[in-house]
């Protein structure tokens, strides 16, 4: 994501819109009025770029953001997100309150790190894009992960369980990737759950086997690449 100064502000322009603007909390003002001034869509924050806010109270004045991207904060409110009723993409990591999915019925894309009173998110029947980071529950399953039917990619980075069987079945999935989960060791029969998978990713996590790849894959007739234990597997 490269982030440039330009007229005296911090701007991305590849993230979910053409153009987000960074939050420094020294001149919150400024940059408040900047997003104003430009109807700018998107905005995003992180100490190293000046952002060092806990609450994001400023989205109350910017009520039509679609985007928030705020990373290796430490936030103690997040309420003022549920005042973005056309959010569509959501980042907010790693310390945060826990949130209520269901009141961004708009969202599309969500990063996240699950927290344990984190609610809603298998009520978003618009929700396309979900990458989750560092899920380590108590019982070793994804089974308390609820995730909407409507996901076409899913994206595991940092999971704790041995095996993805208890995730629940996505038939609209079309891409798959699973990074470094150290104990992950066991696929499952992915055509049951996700008849129109394309692409499948498994990499960095090495209890998983080509072999188990291999197995993994069988029935899956939509499938365009699939790389299990940094090989190809088809």
């Amino acid at each position: 994501m490269p982030i440039v100064r330009e007229d005296g502000f911090y701007r991305a322009h590849d993230l979910a819109h053409a153009s987000s603007l960074g939050i420094e909390s020294s001149r919150l003002s400024e940059c408040v009025t900047e997003v104003k001034k430009s109807h700018i869509r998107g905005v995003f924050g992180s100490p190293c770029f000046g952002f060092t806010g806990q609450n994001l109270d400023f989205l109350l004045e910017v009520e039509w953001v679609e985007s928030v991207w705020f990373w290796d904060v430490n936030l103690k409110d997040i309420d003022a997100l549920y005042s973005l009723k056309n959010l569509r993409h959501f980042g907010v990591h790693p310390k945060r309150p826990a949130i209520d999915f269901s009141r961004f019925e708009k969202l599309q894309k969500a990063i996240i790190e699950p927290k344990p009173k984190d609610k809603g998110l298998d009520e978003l029947s618009e929700l396309e894009l979900l990458h989750v980071w560092h899920f380590k529950p108590k019982d070793g399953t994804f089974s308390e992960l609820a995730i909407p039917s409507s996901l076409i990619e899913l994206q595991i980075n940092w999971a704790s369980p041995e095996s993805i069987e208890t995730l629940p079945a996505l038939p609209n999935l079309r891409n798959l990737e699973i990074h470094r989960c150290r104990n992950l060791q066991r696929l499952g029969a992915l055509a049951e759950k996700y008849p129109n998978l394309e692409t499948l990713v498994v990499s960095t996590s090495g209890r998983v086997t080509v072999e188990e790849g291999k197995r993994a894959v069988r029935g899956l007739n939509k499938l365009v690449h699939a790389y299990v234990a940094e090989k190809k597997v088809i």
